[in-house]
């Protein structure tokens, strides 16, 4: 779902807001990616299709504004954020009340397409979310294979997550 002012405007007072910035440097070249996301709990879902599943009773939806100022992200790299929320879903039931649903929503994000890979966003994702709501950001473990062609390349293991 676009972000587009009048009414999604208004609901999006509503959420609760936290900047997070996610930096990996091991090798030679580093990965940072800045995010504001947000979340809501509301009792109900009027349209369920406008957003991304990410389990039972939460959300996702892109608010980012649609013009040439903003980064925009590819599905491929929405996937990935959303991987990462999936990741951690666990935590957010624990935050839940019952009955309620969870909407998490990102509305400004910022990266060097240069310096970015696409493990980079599910990474950024659960930091925000451990962030937001306060418990232990897992250990998630990237080291740098130079052997990768052509400027080497990370490597990410999220089994511990």
């Amino acid at each position: 779902m676009a972000f587009c002012g009048g009414e999604d405007m208004v609901r999006a007072k509503d959420y609760t807001w936290q900047k997070s910035r996610y930096t990996l440097l091991k090798g030679r070249w580093g990965i940072a990616i800045w995010i504001e996301a947000g979340y809501l709990m509301t009792s109900e879902i009027e349209d369920k299709n406008n957003y991304t599943e990410i389990s039972d009773h939460i959300y996702f939806e892109s608010m980012i504004p649609s013009s040439s100022d903003n980064i925009q992200l590819y599905a491929d790299e929405l996937l990935h954020f959303c991987s990462g929320l999936k990741m951690i879903s666990r935590h957010f039931h624990e935050f839940l009340p019952e009955g309620m649903y969870l909407i998490i929503a990102l509305r400004n994000i910022e990266f060097s397409e240069c310096y970015v890979q696409i493990e980079g966003f599910t990474a950024c994702a659960i930091q925000w979310a451990s962030e937001a709501f306060h418990f232990s950001m897992p250990k998630i473990e990237a080291y740098f294979d130079e052997s990768k062609a052509p400027n080497g390349q990370y490597i990410f293991d999220f089994s511990s997550v």
